[in-house]
């Protein structure tokens, strides 16, 4: 099946997508073990999603993607090399886990590497074309041939915690740098005028921006303590390896191999007139399962996606 419809895709060497072992360290301290148990107890009760295809016909015959266990609050994904309907070995593994929160998304570009096995993907939330999130695909082994330009998916968003810390209460920064001044003055300015709506050509609003009064050129004092925020990566390839800060709305807690994991639902991405977008954030790190509804935080997380559906109009 050859998708000549395809989203834009960037292919790239398999080792710059970084390596599964810093996300199986956040499951257990001893991985070279453990991980090699755990992939075979999940195959005691396996699934097989199939994402967005149809049936059997519609998927690669060259890859199988097994999760499990069937059930499980987080699941072990095996992407296995096929051969004559036969598994021929090992490609890769990482954990997933599901999100209740689903966001309508384009994919504005896939970047996968030349196996074929893994793939990270630029996610247009919404109907603003700024709105962006970068996330692995957890099931880009299955949907890869179904994806089209343009279509708008039902796309689930969750990570894993690497590290995740309390914001001060009135955190400050005064920003007396010329350029930055500018820019932050530029900007306020502009989405002020806007309704809080950044402009398509916002860029070169903020180019041709000039101060009116010595206010306008005065150091800025920012509050960072109420401040919701998502960077992606820099490196092509592990952009879903992100930093974010954001208010917690919501904490639960799940189990697995007999450890427990507190949950946090927590605001990724805020802007006016358009509905927070939320993410589930998993971490069994001990350090961390202290934080309440209400509080910010913020830390370094791997974003994933799930997609299992069109969004049922454009």
């Amino acid at each position: 099946m050859n998708n000549q419809n395809s989203p834009e895709i960037i292919l790239i060497n398999d080792q710059n997508f970084g390596s599964h072992v810093e996300h199986w360290n956040l499951l257990t301290d001893q991985p070279e073990t453990e991980v090699p148990k755990w992939l075979g107890m999940s195959l005691d009760s396996p699934m097989m999603p199939m994402g967005l295809c149809q049936n059997e016909q519609e998927m690669d015959a060259s890859v199988w993607l097994i999760q499990g266990p069937d059930k499980s609050p987080v699941r072990l994904a095996q992407i296995i090399a096929v051969e004559n309907n036969k598994p021929k070995a090992l490609k890769t593994a990482f954990p997933v886990f599901d999100s209740p929160y689903r966001y309508n998304a384009k994919i504005e570009r896939i970047i996968s590497c030349k196996s074929g096995t893994q793939a990270v993907l630029r996610l247009q939330l919404g109907n603003n074309p700024n709105t962006v999130v970068y996330a692995f695909d957890s099931l880009y082994s299955v949907n890869h041939q179904c994806y089209e330009k343009g279509q708008s998916y039902q796309v689930q968003l969750n990570a894993w915690a690497y590290e995740l810390e309390a914001v001060s209460a009135h955190e400050e920064l005064v920003v007396d740098d010329p350029a930055s001044i500018r820019q932050h003055r530029a900007l306020n300015d502009i989405l002020q005028q806007h309704n809080g709506v950044a402009p398509a050509n916002l860029q070169e609003l903020i180019d041709a921006w000039e101060p009116k009064s010595e206010e306008d050129t005065a150091p800025v004092t920012v509050d960072f303590s109420k401040m919701v925020a998502y960077l992606y990566g820099e490196t092509i390839g592990q952009e879903d390896e992100a930093w974010f800060q954001g208010n917690i709305v919501g904490k639960t807690s799940m189990q697995f191999m007999d450890q427990d994991y507190t949950v946090y639902d927590v605001t990724l991405i805020l802007e006016e007139n358009t509905p927070a977008t939320l993410i589930r954030i998993a971490t069994r790190n001990k350090q961390y399962e202290n934080f309440e509804i209400g509080q910010y935080i913020r830390g370094n997380i791997w974003i994933q996606a799930n997609i299992y559906a069109k969004t049922s109009s454009n």
